[in-house]
């Protein structure tokens, strides 16, 4: 697959439990400078470990994505996002991921689903120089602490965030947009953003700090 120049590629991991129609609204929801890369399937219940990121790995390659990136995962393909980040930090010695966003995840191996997919000690002591940005809700039920062990996972800091309760898919990629690209570029392929779009971001985080 070739390239498309200047677009700053996105790459999405949907967890096992992650509707494929929520993959699909947030593609069609992202502005033209992101280029969405979809790795993995849904409903895949892929295990973080050698294998699965040697897979991940050669799908970065055929899509031709060569250079930094960011990525969103939702539920075990946050936990893979983080394991690929890790992966590809100590191989390049710097953090290749841009930002690691999380969406639906507890931190890994916070949880015994979490360690029945496969989490390993080594995924669960990964810490990467990437910035997280961890969306929550008001209305996901995920307790507290479960969420905020994500802290532990960068060195650059990790941002909370409460998406505004409506159109999840909009929410989302005005979120990921308004943290990835500079004020100009951040106009969603519709030319408008949904009433209510999330504010600018905050200064960088110190490591391990909250900031919604």
């Amino acid at each position: 697959m070739t390239p498309s120049p200047g677009r700053l590629p996105l790459v999405l991991l949907p967890g096992p439990d992650t509707p494929a129609a929520d993959v699909t609204r947030l593609v069609h929801a992202l502005p033209a400078p992101l280029r969405p890369v979809v790795l993995g399937q849904c409903g895949a219940d892929v295990r973080p470990g050698p294998a699965p990121l040697d897979i991940l790995l050669a799908q970065l390659h055929e899509a031709g994505v060569s250079g930094p990136f960011a990525l969103h995962g939702w539920g075990n393909g946050a936990h893979l996002g983080l394991a690929l980040a890790g992966r590809l930090e100590r191989t390049a010695g710097y953090a290749v991921c841009t930002t690691l966003f999380v969406s639906d995840a507890t931190a890994p191996g916070r949880t015994a689903k979490a360690r029945a997919y496969g989490l390993t000690n080594a995924v669960r002591r990964t810490v990467t120089e990437s910035p997280l940005v961890v969306c929550t809700s008001t209305v996901s039920g995920r307790p507290a602490s479960d969420v905020a062990a994500w802290s532990r996972h960068s060195t650059s800091g990790t941002e909370f965030v409460d998406l505004p309760q409506g159109n999840r898919a909009s929410n989302l990629s005005c979120l990921i947009t308004t943290r990835l690209l500079p004020r100009a570029a951040r106009l969603p392929t519709g030319g408008v953003w949904p009433p209510g779009q999330l504010p600018d971001p905050p200064p960088p985080p110190a490591a391990g700090s909250r900031t919604n």
